[in-house]
């Protein structure tokens, strides 16, 4: 057994206890060991049998293109509560909506959002690798509380992505740049106008990313904000927006 791993964490508590004391150092273990780290998260997989914890880096996701590559952002599952949360929240009829989820990784939204009874479920990832986890997930996933039975994973960029038709809650959870998820949007407007329908979008981000999102739904005319709640850690919070045309 290497000792080694031990003496070190002997040594940061030793300068720990001289440098800050005994109840600094034990209140920042405390602290340290309440923090919710989401790649370390097991529990939902545990419980059904899928794959869908850890994360990866953009360099990891195989993605050939280099400038799609640089515009991709860490795959990182959500929490499967918030999501849930935001199906209950979001203030729509489920059995009236397909749920698209953008840069959908390995599938756990996609499976929470099957517990509603969508028209549809759909994924959209540029990762073949993560899509064909997402798949074998959505084929694992088979409890009793499961409403939608027509998950489909798409392996394409977003920006060629065609949505389908009828009323659509798209979920974002901070997937790529500003200017990609811009252009997604903006082109999802134009088939708006030859096809009018209800749109609504779940952004999912960290505080610190608000002002470069918020910035991108400006320049949006079709969609206006309908809410936004800031959680207490910053590492959950959510824009709420809605387009102008109810079917």
């Amino acid at each position: 057994m290497d000792s080694a791993p031990f003496f070190a964490k002997v040594r940061r508590l030793r300068h720990s206890f001289a440098s800050s004391g005994l109840g600094r150092t034990v209140a920042d273990i405390v602290v340290q060991k309440l923090i919710y780290k989401p790649d370390d998260d097991q529990s939902f997989d545990r419980e059904f049998g899928t794959e869908t914890s850890g994360s990866r880096a953009p360099s990891e996701l195989g993605i050939a293109d280099p400038v799609l590559r640089e515009k991709a952002i860490l795959y990182l599952p959500s929490p499967a509560s918030v999501t849930r949360w935001m199906l209950r929240s979001i203030g729509v009829d489920h059995a009236r909506f397909s749920f698209v989820d953008l840069g959908c990784g390995k599938g756990r939204v996609l499976l929470v959002a099957s517990e509603q009874p969508f028209v549809q479920v759909v994924g959209v990832d540029i990762s073949a690798e993560l899509c064909e986890v997402a798949r074998r997930n959505a084929n694992a996933f088979q409890p009793p509380t499961r409403r939608c039975h027509e998950i489909r994973v798409e392996n394409v960029d977003a920006t060629q992505f065609e949505f389908p038709p009828g009323d659509l809650l798209i979920h974002l959870y901070h997937p790529f740049s500003p200017d990609l998820t811009l252009r997604i949007l903006e082109r999802l407007g134009t088939a708006l106008s030859e096809q009018p329908r209800r749109v609504m979008v779940a952004y999912l981000l960290y505080t610190a990313a608000l002002p470069e999102v918020e910035a991108v739904f400006a320049r949006l005319p079709w969609l206006s904000r309908t809410r936004y709640e800031h959680s207490v850690t910053g590492q959950y919070d959510w824009l709420f927006y809605s387009s102008d045309v109810a079917s």
